[in-house]
């Protein structure tokens, strides 16, 4: 509809209205004239198209002229010395039918710019709702930092971790609100723009790299969100806890299609993942959110050192 709405113009002079509309009209007639016999005993259908273009770019009134003028140009056409009766009634037939055209194309053009009018107090409308709902989870994650800065260190880690959670939830209605694949979220635009916020609120002035990529594939927004979560988890716990303080390090994300299968991987050149280690609450949350993709999540030693996690589920 925006695009149709695109190419016709919006109001205009009368001379450009019915200057145009002339000129398409003239443009019929030449053709006409240049194809001489070929167009055969339906020379006079050259002429609606002019009829229906003028009446849907421009009015009614340009419509109705050019009707006019294309009988004044068949009329032309006509050999009056045979049956002068038939070609009147000829005449009289087209201008019925052209008239009933301008209606049409008239009512059309209503029809195309009230839909389009009433698209946009939807997107405007749409648009502050998104705005209120960003403002409440900003609203949210402000409440939990305000509590996490009057709680001892465990709690307050605990609330941040928390906030977080909430960001990724944000950050998913707000990839959705900015959608331009018909609710689907493309990942290949998500995890590196979800990795990029992660790196701004964790790595800070330390010497850890987080670097991504994302294979171009659409998702609906809740397996988008059980990703991000995913990778919020598995990047934060490697930039908190894979790395000695101050020491330098790298974390790299991959989100990769192997046939019928997405895999995701997280892997860091830390400390590595002990066999012993206890399965913490980000642990569990990465295997439940693993779970509910359809898949599941290993956390190895990789080959030089680091951990590895893997995720892997249905495409």
């Amino acid at each position: 509809m925006d695009d149709l709405l695109r190419y016709l113009p919006g109001p205009q002079s009368v001379a450009v209205r019915y200057g145009a509309t002339a000129a398409l009209v003239f443009l019929a007639y030449g053709l006409r004239v240049a194809l001489g016999n070929f167009s055969g005993a339906y020379g006079f259908l050259f002429f609606i198209l002019p009829v229906v273009v003028s009446a849907l770019m421009f009015d009614r009134g340009t419509g109705f002229f050019a009707v006019a003028l294309s009988g004044l140009f068949v009329a032309t056409l006509l050999d009056w010395g045979v049956k002068p009766g038939g070609h009147l009634g000829a005449i009289l037939l087209f201008g019925i039918i052209g008239a009933c055209l301008v209606f049409i194309a008239e009512g059309l053009h209503q029809a195309l710019e009230k839909a389009h009018a009433s698209q946009r107090t939807t997107a405007l409308l749409l648009d502050e709702m998104s705005h209120r709902v960003k403002n409440k989870f900003a609203m949210v994650a402000s409440i939990i930092g305000l509590q996490a800065r009057r709680s001892s260190p465990e709690t307050r880690q605990a609330l941040e971790d928390i906030a977080s959670r909430v960001g990724i939830i944000a950050t998913v209605h707000s990839y959705l609100q900015l959608s331009r694949h018909e609710g689907l979220i493309d990942l290949s635009e998500y995890v590196p723009g979800l990795c990029n916020s992660l790196k701004e609120a964790l790595c800070g002035p330390r010497a850890i790299s987080l670097t991504s990529s994302a294979v171009a594939a659409m998702l609906p927004p809740e397996k988008a969100l059980s990703i991000g979560l995913i990778v919020n988890e598995l990047v934060t716990n490697a930039v908190k806890y894979a790395f000695e303080e101050g020491r330098a390090g790298n974390v790299h994300v991959d989100l990769d299609q192997k046939q019928d299968r997405f895999v995701l991987t997280v892997r860091d050149d830390g400390r590595g993942y002990p066999p012993s280690a206890e399965a913490g609450l980000g642990t569990r949350l990465v295997t439940t959110f693993a779970t509910q993709l359809g898949g599941s999540a290993t956390w190895n030693t990789g080959q030089r050192g680091g951990c590895v996690i893997t995720v892997s589920f249905p495409a």
